[in-house]
């Protein structure tokens, strides 16, 4: 059930609170992984990564608290729990195909602009794997000691396989982490930039979704050593997705829709 009530304009006071704390919490995290690579080297990487997960992720959740305790209107969660709370997992089902519809729809999408792109002769673009014999021996080139594995398997139980791994992980512990943003970007910040119209508000908050993950991908996140181009990568591909995502909220009510296919497309 959707119980959002629509601002009568947008308080931009409360807009530059929230992500004041939202960008200001992930410049604190950046930082205070880029001193554990100087200090702890390569081991850091995989506790680099937990910390991202751990601390990263939520600074939009802590944002959209804060911003909704100087709103004094109540709580976004509170709703969010008190709809779910009675039929748990009739809603939760519901968030989830609608969740998982989505990421079926971006896999499909990506294959075909992939495909595109290869026929087109797009440079950098690659093409598409045609058959089973050219995947083993691209798999065999990148890793030599699958040559050793008597029968690999092809392309369709492959990507099935890492579909359905992504989607498992994004409706149970990616999801969860998911949350952390998306009560953030789709929740809070989304109601607050509703009087400016659906695409206003959803391309706003595309482009602050995608520069708030600057200070991580300047430490090497996703795009290595290229980070200027890394951050406006991001955000080309933040706000196509952004509406997406608000599509998923504004189709169930609720953050958790666009929660579990971040979450989802994350594991993917």
């Amino acid at each position: 059930m959707d119980e959002r009530t629509e601002p009568a304009r947008v308080d931009w006071r409360r807009v530059g609170l929230f992500y004041a704390v939202a960008l200001g919490g992930a410049i604190v995290v950046a930082a205070g992984i880029w001193l554990m690579r100087i200090t702890l080297g390569g081991a850091a990487a995989l506790l680099a990564t937990g910390v991202t997960a751990l601390l990263y992720m939520p600074m939009p959740l802590v944002a959209g608290l804060v911003m909704e305790r100087v709103a004094g209107n109540g709580y976004l969660i509170g709703r969010e729990w008190r709809a779910l709370r009675g039929r748990f997992w009739r809603s939760y089902g519901r968030n989830a195909l609608v969740a998982v519809m989505a990421m079926l729809a971006i896999l499909a999408a990506g294959l075909l602009v992939a495909w595109l792109s290869g026929v087109a002769g797009l440079p950098g673009a690659g093409r598409l794997v045609q058959d089973d014999a050219e995947l083993h021996a691209r798999m065999i080139e990148l890793t030599p000691a699958l040559a050793a594995v008597p029968e690999l398997p092809g392309a369709m139980v492959l990507v099935g396989a890492g579909a359905m791994q992504g989607v498992l992980a994004g409706l149970t512990v990616n999801g969860l982490f998911a949350f952390g943003e998306e009560y953030g970007w789709r929740g809070v910040l989304a109601d607050e930039l509703r009087p400016l119209g659906r695409v206003r508000a959803t391309l706003l908050t595309g482009v602050l979704w995608g520069l708030w993950h600057a200070p991580i991908i300047m430490l090497g996140h996703n795009y290595g050593d290229e980070w200027r181009w890394g951050i406006l990568a991001m955000v080309v591909w933040t706000v196509p997705l952004s509406f997406l995502l608000t599509w998923t909220r504004d189709r169930t009510g609720s953050v958790l829709a666009p929660s579990l296919l971040h979450g989802c497309y994350n594991g993917v």
